[in-house]
């Protein structure tokens, strides 16, 4: 009698893990994960040695973006069936994406071990090494995956991001088309078409790439606010308006989306409402990169310089290394007041970026408005070298030369300055100062300004 009991509790208890594993299944189809995670963990604590229940458990954590976890269920699959080459790939994918790839390439290797024949294995080893930066082993991956599986859109797909990293555009390009006519609906080809678009400057191209995306794969939020921005560049503001709303139907604390319309409205001129979704995205996300120069840039349009003073020193305490924030920082400081520290951030930038001619010219002014000329005529000439018809840089080294008596210099500045940009008010009205001898001081340097901020003087 006490055995026939047993084997009904055990009964009864296999009988309520499958019924949790088979509502997870379900529940995953509706994309509920985290209570298909629940069910599954249920499941495998009544009966915990079922390595499909394990497998199913790490596809749900990989679907939630936690791939630690996922890693962890795939090792229990392993732990249970040592030669599951399926697991032992997603374990390499999944260690992959935590930039753990020594690991992911041994299991990638123990698969191929096990199953010579086993595509997948190759195909993903493109993506390990392209994220390693060893670009020559992810064509040899994609050449042994092609010889298997000769049409796998993920193979070209995979080798496509090998080479676009590589600067290889035209390549990658036909290799997303390519995914694309073995699979038209080959998620994130349409996005990676888009962006190389882009960058050749092909805003209409990009922008039915962007749209084919979403229409093919559903409002992604990545590929939203890349659209969004792209609508930006090329002045569709309502339209990407709409994008980054979309966004926010999904997702209504998600600060790229409120930064985004925030510069938005500062476009429009709505000032109230871009220092209202700045401060927003400072409310969600403290560190988000750049947001108080940007507030700060409002504030001082608003007149408003003693709040915009300890945004402006707090973003420079935060700046890393991202060369267009620097400028930013740098054309505030100045604004501020704050020259010395302006110099600092563009001496960083410059170090960063030694050939931009845009960085070593507004260096060259900050040297001039700490009154160091000759430090400040050594980056102007530098800045002329990298782009000869650079006529602010003319205009400036003018003044400059001018201020140290050098007339002659400064004729001479000023005259080329002049057959470059005949229109340029400041220029015609710094030459006849020259010629008539009037006072430098009247006169003011000039910035090169580079972020899109309306009607700032310059």
């Amino acid at each position: 009698m006490d055995a026939g009991f047993g084997s009904v509790c055990i009964m009864n208890d296999w009988n309520e893990a499958e019924t949790r594993a088979d509502r997870a299944q379900s529940l995953y189809e509706q994309g509920r994960w985290a209570e298909a995670a629940a069910e599954l963990r249920a499941a495998i604590d009544i009966v915990p040695y079922n390595p499909a229940w394990y497998f199913n458990l790490a596809l749900t954590l990989e679907a939630m973006e936690d791939y630690s976890r996922a890693c962890r269920a795939y090792q229990s699959v392993l732990s249970l069936a040592p030669d599951d080459v399926e697991a032992l790939n997603c374990l390499g994918m999944n260690l992959t994406r935590l930039g753990r790839y020594a690991e992911s390439l041994r299991c990638f290797r123990r698969a191929e071990r096990l199953d010579p024949d086993y595509e997948p294995t190759y195909c993903n080893r493109i993506v390990t090494y392209t994220e390693m930066g060893r670009h020559e082993q992810a064509e040899v991956m994609f050449y042994l995956a092609r010889q298997l599986s000769e049409d796998c859109p993920l193979c070209y797909h995979n080798i496509a991001c090998s080479l676009y990293a590589r600067g290889d555009i035209g390549r990658a390009m036909w290799c997303w088309r390519r995914a694309l006519e073995i699979d038209p609906a080959q998620p994130d080809a349409h996005a990676r078409l888009a962006e190389a678009h882009w960058q050749r400057r092909r805003h209409a191209d990009a922008a039915r790439h962007y749209q084919a995306e979403i229409r093919l794969h559903g409002e992604d939020i990545p590929t939203l606010l890349d659209y969004g921005e792209l609508l930006m560049e090329m002045g569709r503001l309502p339209a990407a308006g709409r994008q980054f709303r979309r966004v926010l139907e999904q997702s209504p604390d998600n600060p790229d989306a409120h930064y985004y319309l925030g510069e938005l409205a500062i476009r429009r001129e709505q000032l109230e409402a871009a220092e209202e979704q700045f401060r927003l995205v400072l409310r969600l996300d403290r560190d988000y990169p750049g947001v108080r120069a940007r507030l700060a840039r409002v504030l001082l349009r608003r007149g408003r310089a003693d709040e915009a003073r300890p945004l402006v020193l707090a973003e420079l305490k935060l700046a890393g290394d991202d060369p267009e924030t620097l400028q930013e920082l740098a054309e505030l400081l100045m604004e501020i007041g704050q020259t010395y520290r302006a110099n600092r951030a563009l001496r960083r930038l410059v170090a960063l970026q030694p050939d931009d001619a845009s960085a070593r010219h507004n260096l060259a002014v900050s040297f001039f408005m700490l009154n160091r000329l000759e430090d400040g005529i050594r980056q102007c000439r530098r800045a002329l070298k990298l782009r000869p018809d650079y006529a602010l840089a003319l205009y400036n080294l003018a003044l400059a030369h001018w201020q140290k008596g050098d007339i002659a210099r400064a004729r001479r500045y000023v005259a080329r300055a002049m057959t470059l940009a005949p229109k340029d008010d400041s220029i015609r009205e710094l030459a006849g100062r020259i010629a008539s001898g009037g006072l430098w001081q009247r006169l003011r340097l000039r910035l090169t300004h580079r972020r899109n901020m309306p009607n700032i003087s310059a």
